[in-house]
């Protein structure tokens, strides 16, 4: 193996046709350049240079070595500039997963202002539930995956990833609001056995389902819908009641619909997950934003449910 170092010391002496000028472009003494040559002379296993008049020329193989190691030195330099944009942000790519309601609710705001802090950097994104996004980021398919998960259905991630906490969501009671209990300060899932109900993605489905039979009833699910605004239509002619995640009414409630509070029916946690080490600069950087944006959000958005809430109280 040749040391590209002493082959950088042989590309000046072949420019400069002297040992004592390549040693002061180098900043060497002339014997740690004679030094540097006798070594690669050893490693390559033949001479590299012989003398000419006052200087120094290259034999054959010492221009053939020259020639790779401009070559390599070339393509050294160009991965260097490469690497250093993506360290500065001035390049690098960042793929992101993410469950429907998260991809709207603030994805769009992390990735503009990845955008106006990094605007060279490729960001794309890939809508996916909690399952097919964690598959994802162990087939290397995607850098960052924002998955929910409720108590009884833990992440399964494993040493190889870090789990980033981001938010809270609270599962909201919503009935039309002419119902009898849109005014009600506290609800129980228990008072709400006999109505029909709308149900939301499977994962949401699984966890009314739980948190109905702890209350010592099965609901009578007459709709299933992933899409929130479907279920909150629902609600809103008064055909059914539903429970869903607070974040899917941040991003629209639909007059008609009313949001009594039933802390019983609990919450889901929201997180990002990266693979375990050192982020690249683009995937630690939007990760930077979405936290931003998702501990913001959940100031607002809690705000304006809750004056929600209290309006259909009053109504």
């Amino acid at each position: 193996m040749l040391d590209l170092n002493r082959g950088r010391v042989l590309r000046e002496v072949a420019r400069l046709g002297s040992m004592t000028a390549a040693a002061r472009a180098l900043s060497y003494t002339q014997p740690a350049v004679s030094h540097h040559i006798a070594r690669l002379e050893a490693e390559a296993g033949t001479p590299l240079v012989v003398r000419h008049g006052r200087g120094v020329r290259l034999t054959e193989a010492g221009r053939i070595l020259v020639e790779h190691v401009e070559d390599v030195l070339a393509r050294t330099e160009a991965a260097q500039e490469r690497i250093a944009a993506i360290a500065g942000l001035r390049a690098g790519r960042v793929r992101v997963t993410a469950f429907p309601t998260a991809a709207a609710a603030f994805l769009p705001d992390a990735l503009a202002a990845l955008r106006d802090r990094a605007p060279d950097v490729v960001a794309s994104l890939t809508e996916a539930e909690p399952p097919a996004a964690l598959a994802a980021l162990r087939a290397g398919d995607t850098d960052l995956a924002l998955v929910f998960a409720y108590p009884h259905t833990p992440p399964d991630t494993g040493a190889g990833f870090r789990e980033i906490p981001l938010r809270r969501d609270p599962i909201r009671l919503a009935v039309p609001a002419a119902h009898p209990l849109a005014g009600a300060a506290r609800l129980e899932p228990a008072e709400l056995s006999e109505e029909t109900w709308a149900a939301g993605c499977e994962r949401c489905r699984g966890h009314l389902l739980r948190a109905c039979a702890r209350a010592g009833f099965s609901p009578r699910i007459a709709y299933a819908t992933d899409d929130h605004i479907a279920v909150q239509r629902l609600v809103a002619r008064g055909l059914a009641i539903t429970a869903m995640p607070a974040l899917a009414f941040a991003l629209h409630h639909e007059p008609g619909v009313a949001l009594p509070p039933c802390p019983a029916l609990g919450r889901r946690r929201i997180t990002a997950l990266v693979p375990a080490g050192p982020l690249p600069p683009a995937v630690a950087a939007l990760l930077d934003e979405i936290i931003t944006v998702a501990r913001d959000a959940d100031q607002d958005e809690t705000a304006e449910l809750e004056t929600a809430a209290s309006g259909a109280r009053g109504r």
